[in-house]
């Protein structure tokens, strides 16, 4: 069985032990922005000593400088992070000299450590920071082509029509750049209201407009399971899971899900 992959906050480091490792192996974990960055390096520390794969996230606008960039990535290489998802981060502040995720691997300091898999954020409902998210994804693929593994991770979505979709343009957009994953981000199961929270703070469209159309109807669907959209996704490498209704509910459901296959 392949294994999906789970994001967490820094404050959840203390869950990690509940995260069931016959069903999870990648631990994605998340910069809040005005954190300091030694919660991605203390996180990630306790993610490997829990025997799973860290992935932190590195946001370039909150880089304050290009020291600053330096010692988290010599931080994380030290202990022994492979992983890498490159990301935007908050489009209000700017704190430093990298505006963008393609801002630092133009600089070339990727190169300087022992990193295998870099990995950038896609949006098959488009990115409410970036009109061109195609233009900059491509930018992005072209760049670490040749340099490293590349995966290309998912903000979530509740469409498969509309993933589906994106997930063809974008094997097509990366026919000509070697070693690249499509990993398909999806909302683990929870109440809907909290999906709602999480969609207006995400920025998912289409999938927020899904859940108020269903949620007038109270009898029809009051909690969000993954599986409708898993069953119908298409020509993709792996899923990761946003854990917006607790990590044990979705060990429960994963357990359930895995064992009917």
């Amino acid at each position: 069985m392949k294994k999906f992959s789970i994001e967490i906050l820094p404050k959840q480091k203390d869950k990690i032990l509940e995260i069931n490792k016959e069903f999870f192996n990648d631990v994605y974990v998340t910069h809040i922005p005005g954190s300091p960055i030694s919660d991605l390096i203390e996180t990630s520390e306790e993610v490997l000593n829990n025997n799973f794969n860290p992935v932190p996230h590195i946001p370039a606008r909150s880089m304050e400088s290009e020291n600053e960039l330096n010692f988290l990535l010599n931080e994380l290489n030290e202990l022994g992070v492979k992983d890498l998802l490159m990301i935007g981060g908050s489009s209000k502040n700017i704190l430093g000299p990298f505006p963008s995720t393609a801002s630092i691997i133009k600089s070339g300091i990727l190169n300087k450590y022992n990193f295998k898999n870099i990995r950038v954020a896609g949006h098959p409902e488009g990115n409410p920071d970036d009109k061109n998210t195609e233009n900059s994804l491509n930018e992005k693929l072209i760049l670490l082509n040749n340099s490293f593994k590349i995966s290309i991770v998912t903000q979530f979505s509740l469409s498969a029509s509309l993933t589906n979709d994106w997930i063809r343009k974008t094997r097509k957009l990366a026919e000509n750049i070697n070693n690249t994953d499509i990993i398909i981000g999806l909302a683990g199961p929870s109440k809907i209201t909290t999906l709602l929270k999480y969609a207006k703070v995400c920025g998912v469209n289409a999938s927020a407009s899904f859940l108020k159309k269903q949620g007038l109807d109270i009898t029809k669907l009051i909690k969000h399971s993954p599986e409708d959209i898993l069953n119908n996704l298409k020509d993709y490498d792996a899923i990761h899971f946003f854990p917006f209704g607790g990590i044990k509910e979705l060990n429960s459901w994963a357990k359930i899900y895995c064992e009917a296959k």
